[in-house]
């Protein structure tokens, strides 16, 4: 195969993700620099300045996308992608998502050095808010056509957070809402993160290839019993509405341990009321969500997790109403670009193996519209979002390699 000898400059790579570490860096290592913030801003300039200072042609879409474009001669030719975001969480680490954008780049500016002529366009692209910090999945949804004009009116961080931003980046409604490409323009998606997780450590494997990003579902369980005074009713006669709930949540993790490996379940908040120290619980309103890559696991879940609710209900006499939150549907990755990763890994002498993705990424909204398929490096202690994490430059390396021969095989 055409360039099977390239290999990026690590050197270069590392050097990028240690600068870039350093806008919105936390006295104790870790990384802030939330999407649509004044750091971001920075971080986005920053890019901006590689990007064009390797004479790479930019741009900034309507939603605030940022790409370094490797242009193919055929000006009609489809647009190979490949990237993740440069945003952080609050406080988070330095490689969740920069490690994609900067990977990306850096396959950019080998192939050109190598005199590489590929009959696609080739795009290193950073999405914007991929964490969710004011509207998650901004970038990416707007891309695919996924954004509405009422997502723009509500988003989770708040209309005024929003209109901060947009204004920060010089963004506009009718911009986010026109950066929809065509599908037919696009050739495909390839996205190298950091696993989040310590399946590969534990495993001693280089590479993980993803086969899905699981989908969630998530619900409210209201336990309703009788507030009662706590030190007048009998034990035996009180109608405890917590008592339910804590029953459920602690049979729910033996429950999906048991019959529904590798999915997950979350009991995240609980709500309870009337909420002193002197009365019995009267209602416990439970935060429900749960995790799977397919949907018809995601069904069998939800069946025994709203069946196990109803019996916690009942051994506790108390009343049990559900109701229904957000649903995010499994998002499978695409055969011809998860062989591709595993070509290349398996080229390069590196092992690997196929997983779930059990967190959300841009590559869940790509997969709607172009082949897309992500690829895992292993996280040291499975840390992220937190000034911890890390990732040895040997993984760094090593997932940058896959990237860039997955790209070549993808693009010929």
């Amino acid at each position: 195969m055409q360039g099977m000898k390239l290999r990026i400059n690590a050197a270069r790579l590392l050097a990028d993700i240690e600068a870039l570490a350093q806008i919105g860096g936390t006295p104790d290592g870790g990384v802030s620099r939330p999407a649509l913030s004044p750091a971001d801003l920075e971080g986005r300039a920053w890019f901006r300045g590689r990007a064009e200072g390797d004479g790479f042609e930019w741009r900034q879409d309507g939603a605030g996308n940022l790409s370094a474009v490797l242009r193919a001669s055929d000006p009609s030719a489809p647009t190979l992608l490949a990237g993740s975001h440069l945003d952080t969480v609050p406080d988070g680490g330095r490689f969740d998502g920069a490690l994609g954008v900067l990977a990306a780049l850096e396959a950019l500016r080998t192939l050109r050095e190598a005199g590489v002529r590929l009959p696609v366009h080739l795009e290193a692209i950073a999405f914007t808010d991929e964490e969710g910090h004011v509207l998650g999945l901004l970038g990416s949804r707007a891309l695919t056509g996924q954004i509405t004009p009422e997502d723009l009116e509500r988003p989770r961080g708040g209309r005024a957070a929003l209109a901060d931003g947009m204004q920060r980046l010089g963004l506009t409604r009718e911009g986010i809402l026109a950066a929809r490409r065509r599908p037919e323009s696009l050739a495909g998606y390839v996205e190298l993160h950091i696993e989040q997780g310590r399946r590969l450590e534990d495993a001693g494997i280089d590479i993980g290839v993803v086969t899905a990003i699981v989908g969630i579902r998530s619900c409210w369980l209201r336990f309703v019993g009788q507030a009662a005074h706590a030190g007048t009713t009998p034990m035996p006669d009180r109608a405890d509405a917590l008592l339910g709930a804590a029953d459920f949540a602690t049979r729910a993790r033996a429950l999906v341990m048991a019959r529904f490996a590798p999915g997950v379940v979350n009991c995240g908040q609980v709500c309870v009321a009337p909420g002193a120290f002197n009365i019995v619980p009267g209602e416990a309103r439970l935060a429900l969500e749960f995790r799977h890559g397919a949907d018809a696991d995601l069904d069998a879940m939800e069946s025994a997790l709203l069946a196990l609710a109803a019996e916690s209900a009942q051994r506790y006499r108390l009343k049990l109403e559900v109701e229904p939150g957000e649903r995010c549907a499994p998002a499978l990755m695409h055969e011809s670009v998860t062989a591709a990763i595993e070509g290349a890994a398996a080229e390069l002498g590196l092992s690997h193996t196929r997983l779930l993705s059990f967190a959300g990424h841009d590559a869940q909204v790509m997969s709607a519209v172009t082949p897309t398929a992500m690829l895992f490096v292993p996280s040291q202690g499975g840390m992220s979002h937190n000034p911890r994490e890390f990732t040895t430059p040997g993984d760094v390396v090593n997932g940058a390699n896959v990237l860039l021969h997955t790209l070549l095989k993808l693009a010929f």
